[in-house]
């Protein structure tokens, strides 16, 4: 007796003194916080002020956003091999990223130790002695034409060797402020990188994660849509980024080969310019070309017993011939038609791009246009679209089966369900749960007429909107139609 007074005296809570104050609440009344909803409309605006200030604070830090974007790119570039590691080894996907890491950087060590020092002899070389040559090879030029040609005479010596040498100096500026150890060695640099190799690092071990964070936001309906936009952005941004990586390869390769065997000074630099000009289109393998021909134009000798002209033509044709070849065998092999933007489009997403995000803006142009595009023309026809209406008939349980099956033909359309009298009862409430299941996964705008209070109400528990109507009428069969808006 004692021990059952003891229990109960240790069962009865304390009560709680009243001072007016709300308390902490804790874990077992932390719903007692969310027992007010907001609604639609509240909840719509609470989502579109979130959006307006993310993209304020976007914009205000668009410069510091450089290390995240090419994170992005990277944990793009290396999610499919992360994956397709971990589906054959069974290992951590944190543990294949930093053994990716280790690869990586052993790599860049690697070209860095053995390459970057012949790219610095050869930069140097190219602001100390090319563009003081090249000058002097134009000035000369300009003199003799004014000798022989009276149509040059008007030209003032003074003025031209004053822009001639300002230009030379801005290149040589430009080639010094761009030059790999100096870049390396500045500190934004290297905290750039670090945030860059971070942010990498979440993105690929948990980007799954955050693609399924956005998905969840959405309403339920929208998520087969959200995934179809969701694979074609994949298949086009991955096609894309994989494509100019193999183009920057070959050619790199095969204009350092034509380069080394026409003996063209500065092979290696002009080789591995072409490739990443490749990744700007139109105006990059344009640029590149240009760049050679006037190293073999202005460059102290030429081989085979060539001119400077001669051996700057061939560079041309080359150059012409190494670009026909690309667009005729490599791009609709590797990239195929990925990005179907006019050419005069792409010349202006460039500009855009340049002018918004300088060089990551002018790379990253035309793959952003072509998620535009894709976007967008979801957007087209979901206005487009003519609305479509479905009257289904439900004599019986199995109608109603057979139209829950029928949903995922009759995406974005309104389906109307006809139950008649006395076709369901209250053990059919989990089959019209999976019906109104089913019209939110395939985005279908169900609404239950009936003049069976049972059917209605079971309608009503599953959340499908519901119109009772009395009859009126001898009880018939009325055929499915289908009616257009």
């Amino acid at each position: 007796m004692r021990s059952a007074k003891l229990v109960q005296r240790r069962a009865t809570p304390k009560p709680d003194v009243d001072l007016g104050l709300p308390r902490r609440a804790g874990r077992h009344d932390e719903r007692a916080l969310m027992d007010v909803t907001l609604s639609p409309r509240g909840r719509a605006t609470i989502a579109w002020i979130g959006v307006a200030l993310a993209a304020l604070v976007l914009f205000q830090a668009y410069h510091a956003l450089a290390p995240f974007i090419w994170a992005v790119i990277l944990a793009y570039i290396l999610h499919p091999l992360v994956s397709s590691i971990q589906r054959r080894t069974r290992l951590p996907r944190q543990v294949i990223t930093i053994w990716l890491y280790l690869v990586i950087g052993l790599v860049l060590a690697f070209l860095f130790i053995n390459v970057t020092p012949l790219l610095v002899e050869q930069i140097n070389e190219l602001q100390q002695q090319t563009i003081p040559r090249m000058i002097g090879d134009i000035q000369g030029w300009i003199d003799s034409a004014q000798k022989n040609d009276t149509r040059f005479g008007s030209l003032d010596p003074d003025f031209v060797q004053a822009r001639l040498q300002l230009l030379g100096q801005q290149l040589a500026d430009l080639l010094s402020t761009e030059a790999v150890p100096l870049l390396i060695s500045t500190f934004s640099f290297a905290i750039e990188t670090f945030v860059f190799l971070i942010a990498a690092f979440y993105l690929i071990v948990y980007g799954d994660k955050f693609v399924m964070a956005i998905r969840n936001f959405l309403n339920r309906r929208y998520h087969r849509e959200f995934d179809g936009i969701l694979v074609e952005i994949n298949d086009t941004l991955g096609a894309y980024l994989r494509g100019q990586m193999v183009l920057f390869v070959i050619m790199s390769v095969c204009s350092y080969i034509a380069l080394r065997i026409l003996d063209v000074d500065y092979a290696l630099s002009l080789a591995l310019a072409t490739g990443f000009l490749e990744l700007i289109p139109v105006i990059g393998p344009w640029t590149a070309g240009t760049i050679a021909v006037l190293i073999a134009l202005f460059q102290p000798t030429a081989p085979f017993d060539w001119s400077n002209s001669t051996l700057a033509i061939v560079v041309a044709i080359v150059y012409f011939t190494l670009r026909q070849l690309e667009d005729a065998f490599v791009i609709p092999l590797v990239i195929g038609r990925i990005v179907h933007i006019h050419p005069l489009l792409v010349i202006f997403v460039l500009v855009v791009g340049t002018s918004l995000g300088g060089a990551l803006g002018l790379i990253l142009a035309v793959p952003i246009a072509a998620v535009v595009k894709i976007i967008t023309s979801y957007f087209y026809g979901k206005i487009m679209a003519r609305g479509q209406r479905i009257v289904e008939t439900i004599p019986d349980r199995p109608s109603l089966r057979a139209a829950r099956d029928r949903l995922p033909g009759y995406t974005n359309a309104t389906v109307v369900l006809l139950v008649e009298p006395g076709a369901l009862d209250w053990s059919d409430l989990q089959l019209m749960q999976e019906v109104a299941n089913a019209g939110l996964e395939h985005a279908v705008d169900l609404e239950v007429v009936t003049p069976d209070g049972i059917a209605a109400t079971i309608a009503s528990a599953a959340g499908l909107r519901t119109v009772a109507v009395p009859i009126s009428t001898p009880e018939a069969s009325i055929p499915a139609v289908a009616v257009a808006d």
